[in-house]
């Protein structure tokens, strides 16, 4: 029953990207505009099937904003058939241009033409092949006029469209998540710019072909903070049968690490290298440790753990290599005095208090520790890596990193969670459960480093700095959610949290102790659950770095828009809210 449910919902959020896709709501372009720029779209062409230029131009010419022009560059083709029919269309509609050149100059050289042929006050980008939903550029433009600070960047999510007619992917990308656009190209397509950015930036740079998207997006991320992510599926990506040699792969992935590196080398941040990642174009960067931390880590018995396995834990722990000094506070137990310290590590132990106030005692322990960070942790998660803590290090030592986690594995080598998903009524979910590596496709954006809504305190690790600025933990949360909470604090208080899959824990424990509250049976954490959605009501509804276009409601995750009635009323009256 539960896999039948399991499949419905699965072909019921299909219909709904199918929806839409191409069934939009007349009112986005039938109210009319207020500001109505022209729009730019550079298009290079290079021995491109007729076929494909029909549809591209088509999908141009049925855009439901007329405002625009079409700017295609011919980088000298052999083929002269295409050419001629895109000459035969420039004379029939005066907002398509085309050009020729007459050396073959690149893809980048190309669109840096097209773009010095653009009169538009913005600048979009679309491949030769591909295609524009109907309302992408109404799209485009009531974004530009309902939104405040007007964006200067903006890109949708996309469809990947296959050879066989009517069988498509989709790709639902985050709000704009600048870790994980270092670990990949996850902004793609579409991508809209005004025209004075590019000025700024320098224009369309030669040198990176096959990942110029990747070192354009990475570029205009240091030249704008008017980042706007559309969550629609406006562009069409055509996947057909041209090979990608492990040659062109190669090349790709080297301009991608030199786009990269320059990233970081204009953002005066030293980098010791920069290696693939897990999975075919990403990317993994070692920076430097700016200096020698002292981290404090908390250790607490949050799971009611035999004081004995938790003594093991710790010893285990310990037997880890740490290049940095560690200042571990255990509970005052007896037999927790047994354990040694050990190099860089120095032991300090903290009173037990009233169990059922514990954002109040660590806060009291936080304000006793020494480290530059606090690393907040249950001893029923061990280490996996001998890395794990210099990759969190290296994230959580930028002024605008509030918080890191590792991703926790059980002993399956199955994921257990990379983040906390938020959903309606306090439901939280965890991001990649169950999800093994092997598994895993590069779309599932688990294992990259991103950017996240939440984090889980078991294992969580915070700057003192960012600690002080939000004033440690809201201590009404008295024994549940204060994680959850201190990340939405952090987070409306600017900072970035962030989600490193390159240090690892294991769970050794089960679900059900380490995650109570996460079970509607667990009746404890009722009173924490109904403080955060009278905190934060709104804000829990829509988690920006998982997805725009589902609910999680209670454990399942539903397509939005499609009524939730029944399966509110179920979990509402299973949890108590």
């Amino acid at each position: 029953m539960k896999t039948f449910v399991k499949k419905i919902l699965y072909w019921l959020r299909q219909y709904q990207y199918y929806f839409f896709l191409y069934s939009w709501d007349e009112n986005i372009y039938r109210s009319g505009y207020s500001y109505e720029p022209l729009i730019s779209i550079l298009v290079p062409v290079y021995n491109t099937r007729r076929k494909y230029l029909e549809e591209m131009v088509h999908s141009l010419e049925m855009q439901t904003y007329k405002n625009w022009e079409l700017i295609l560059i011919d980088d000298a083709s052999p083929d002269e058939n295409p050419g001629n029919y895109l000459k035969e269309r420039s004379k029939t509609d005066s907002r398509i241009l085309y050009f020729r050149l007459d050396k073959n100059g690149g893809i980048s050289l190309t669109t840096q033409k097209a773009f010095e042929y653009s009169k538009g006050e913005y600048i979009a980008f679309l491949d030769h092949d591909d295609r524009l939903s109907k309302n992408a550029l109404s799209i485009v433009v009531k974004t530009l006029q309902e939104e405040k600070n007007r964006p200067e960047f903006l890109y949708s999510d996309e469809v990947f469209q296959s050879k066989i007619p009517g069988i498509f992917s989709l790709s639902a990308k985050p709000e704009f998540s600048p870790e994980k656009l270092i670990s990949y190209n996850y902004i793609c397509h579409f991508v809209v710019v005004s025209k004075n950015l590019i000025y700024r930036m320098g224009g369309i740079r030669e040198g990176y072909d096959g990942s110029q998207d990747h070192e354009f997006a990475l570029r205009a991320s240091r030249f704008t903070n008017q980042i706007k992510r559309l969550p629609y599926f406006l562009y069409i990506w055509r996947l057909h049968g041209g090979s990608f040699s492990r040659k062109k792969a190669e090349i790709c992935e080297a301009s991608s690490k030199k786009a990269i590196l320059e990233h970081y080398n204009d953002k005066k941040e030293k980098v010791e290298k920069i290696v693939s990642g897990n999975y075919p174009f990403t990317y993994h960067v070692f920076r430097k440790l700016k200096k020698k931390y002292i981290v404090s880590v908390i250790a607490r018995n949050c799971s009611d753990l035999n004081w004995v396995f938790f003594r093991e834990s710790i010893q285990n722990f310990l037997s880890f290599p740490l290049d940095v000094k560690i200042e571990l506070w255990l509970p005052e137990q007896s037999v927790l005095k047994q354990i040694q310290e050990e190099k860089n590590i120095k032991l300090e132990y903290y009173k037990l208090f009233n169990n059922s106030l514990v954002s109040r005692e660590l806060n009291q322990i936080v304000a006793a520790t020494k480290g530059d960070f606090v690393f907040f942790w249950n001893p029923g998660f061990q280490p996996n890596n001998q890395n794990w803590l210099y990759e969190l290090l290296q994230h959580a030592q930028f002024s605008e990193i509030g918080a890191v986690s590792p991703i926790v594995l059980n002993k399956k080598k199955e994921l257990v969670y990379s983040s906390l998903i938020l959903g309606k009524y306090g439901f939280i979910g965890r991001s990649g459960n169950n999800l093994t590596v092997s598994k895993a496709k590069i779309w599932s954006g688990e294992w990259v480093e991103k950017n996240v809504s939440a984090i889980s305190g078991n294992c969580l690790l915070i700057s003192k700095k960012s600690w002080n600025v939000i004033n440690g933990l809201d201590e009404s949360f008295q024994k549940y959610y204060w994680d959850i909470d201190l990340c939405l604090r952090l987070r409306r208080a600017g900072f970035r949290l962030v989600s490193n899959p390159f240090s690892e824990f294991i769970q050794t424990i089960s679900d059900y102790k380490i995650f109570k509250e996460l079970n509607p049976k667990f009746l404890e954490s009722v009173n924490d659950r109904k403080k955060l959605i009278t905190k934060w009501g709104v804000f829990l509804d829509v988690d920006d770095f998982y997805s725009s276009h589902s609910d999680l409601v209670g454990k399942d995750m539903i397509p939005k828009g499609l009524n939730h009635g029944f399966l509110e009323w179920y979990w509402k009256k299973k949890w108590s809210i």
